[in-house]
């Protein structure tokens, strides 16, 4: 193997020793890693991210753009031309200080949810795009760096939150001063589902920013020390006008806000939030419908929104998509109505469910949001005869252990292929991920070809019976046309079907059976 060369063509010194006649063996867990020359990992990066744009990956595309500022329609107030009171004054003091606010938010939980959320809200406010600051996404560096100051031990998305306040506190606020961390504690989540005993969020999630909070304040406040305001409130997604009131007690003194703006800001946000889910579900139809035309077969990822966190999902869905597999969640599924119509609408005529959208046949106790639906992805996954399942659960989820077997039941049952990666945590092993991949892909490959395989047979069979049904067709159709030859001879002779029959001797085949069929 040749030595390795720098971008200028220059060679490198090597650090061990080696024989004119030896060879260089490299074993590496990265694409990039196996070869010695900058021009064959270009080579390997551009054939990465080119497979990487003909099959997307709906949970790192997701992962990106629930963040993304976007622009929102502007819906504050006008700036008060009269300060009569001290109210007043300082409603126009805070007003004026909006663009200038810095606001850190943790990239952690629900965040992966309702950042668009968050984004057309401050933004409608007048509150700038660049100073809604998000901590960095979820590493093995930011764990070790943030999780000294762990309070208890729960789940690793809910372990990750100090250390995302400490990404917060010590690396962006080190580069820019914040003046706020907005850590909120979701109660309720917004939900497209129907028949719900509730939509509310994991409790352990609930009180994770009081945790962190705590974790920063027990000996010493350090938001205080930095010059912080930490503000954590409750919030309900699944009730507009509680919501609407939740977000102005916390930031009426802070932005100065009137009822009627904030509830403004609130709609603009809803919008945003709104926008964003259809956009993904569009774009994720288009990969669906192109599978289907190509025969090919694509992965649900079964897990909870912040499962999207690099971070926390070990990077496993991208050696998927190295491997040509389209990769979905139960948050980027799309819901067009003629797409619900073909899974389900069988069952919604036949009363096993409501509507489309409800679970009410296979859970009951639905009334944890992210659970609700992970069993309604595993119900899409098992209809569509192009997508597998792919379940990933964190260590100590008290929410998913009660629906393991219900989830595997539902795709097992329809004959899917059902693959799960369960108690993940912060350790990432990444030898034996490449091996679950590699073996998970052998099956998919073998179940890719029994599709096809049944496809063709069942083309075959209804090219059978069309080939069938138009011979039939095209003999009545001669036959009628026969029948409306014989009747216009006839009428030209004089005669009628109904009257004097010709003697069937003068009657060809044809004409002596339609003579009889008339008669």
């Amino acid at each position: 193997m040749p030595r390795p060369t720098r971008s200028d063509g220059s060679k490198f010194v090597s650090k061990v020793a080696k024989a004119d006649d030896e060879r260089r063996l490299i074993m590496a867990t990265c694409e990039k890693g196996s070869v010695e020359d900058v021009g064959s990992m270009r080579n390997i990066k551009a054939g990465l991210d080119s497979l990487k744009k003909a099959h997307p990956n709906f949970v790192d595309i997701a992962a990106k753009e629930v963040f993304k500022i976007r622009s929102a329609e502007i819906v504050a107030d006008p700036m008060p031309t009269r300060a009569w009171t001290r109210a007043a004054r300082a409603r126009i003091e805070a007003m004026k200080r909006r663009p200038e606010i810095r606001i850190g938010l943790p990239r952690v939980l629900n965040m992966y949810v309702h950042a668009p959320f968050f984004n057309g809200y401050f933004q409608s406010l007048g509150l700038k795009g660049e100073n809604l600051v998000y901590s960095d996404y979820t590493s093995g560096e930011m764990y070790r760096e943030g999780a000294t100051r762990g309070a208890i031990d729960p789940c690793f998305p809910a372990k990750i939150g100090i250390a995302h306040v400490h990404n917060l506190l010590y690396v962006r606020h080190a580069k820019k001063k914040l003046d706020y961390i907005f850590f909120p504690m979701w109660d309720t989540v917004h939900t497209s589902l129907t028949h719900l005993q509730g939509s509310y969020a994991c409790p352990t999630v609930t009180v994770t920013a009081d945790t962190a909070k705590a974790a920063f304040t027990k000996e010493t406040d350090v938001f205080k020390e930095q010059g912080i305001t930490y503000l954590n409130p409750m919030l309900n997604f699944d009730n507009p006008a509680l919501l609407a009131h939740q977000m102005f007690q916390v930031w009426q003194a802070v932005l100065g806000l009137s009822e009627e703006e904030n509830e403004r800001a609130v709609q603009v946000g809803l919008r945003d939030l709104a926008a964003y889910e259809r956009d993904i579900s569009r774009r994720a139809r288009e990969v669906l419908d192109q599978l289907e035309r190509e025969d090919r077969v694509g992965i649900v990822l079964l897990a909870r929104p912040y499962h999207h966190d690099p971070g926390l999902n070990h990077e496993i869905l991208d050696e998927f998509q190295k491997l040509g597999y389209p990769v979905f969640s139960q948050s980027t599924l799309p819901n067009d109505e003629d797409l619900l119509e073909r899974l389900f609408g069988d069952e919604v005529r036949g009363g096993v469910i409501p509507d489309a959208r409800a679970i009410t046949d296979v859970w009951k106790n639905s009334y944890s949001a992210s659970t609700n639906h992970k069993v309604w992805a595993a119900k899409f996954t098992a209809r569509h005869p192009n997508l597998v399942a792919l379940e990933l659960s964190s260590f100590k989820c008290g929410h998913d252990a009660p629906i393991y077997t219900v989830i595997e039941s539902i795709i097992e049952k329809s004959g899917t292929p059902y693959f799960s990666f369960k108690d993940v945590d912060e350790n990432k092993p990444t030898g034996s991920i490449k091996i679950r991949v590699e073996t998970i892909h052998y099956f998919l490959t073998r179940y890719t070809e029994e599709l096809r395989r049944k496809k063709q047979q069942t083309t075959t069979e209804i090219d059978t019976e069309l080939a069938a049904y138009e011979r039939q067709l095209r003999a009545d159709l001669l036959y009628e046309r026969e029948l409306a030859d014989l009747a216009a001879r006839q009428a030209e002779a004089g005669l009628s079907l109904a009257g004097k029959m010709l003697p069937l001797a003068t009657l060809s085949e044809a004409e002596r059976t339609a003579e009889r069929v008339t008669a």
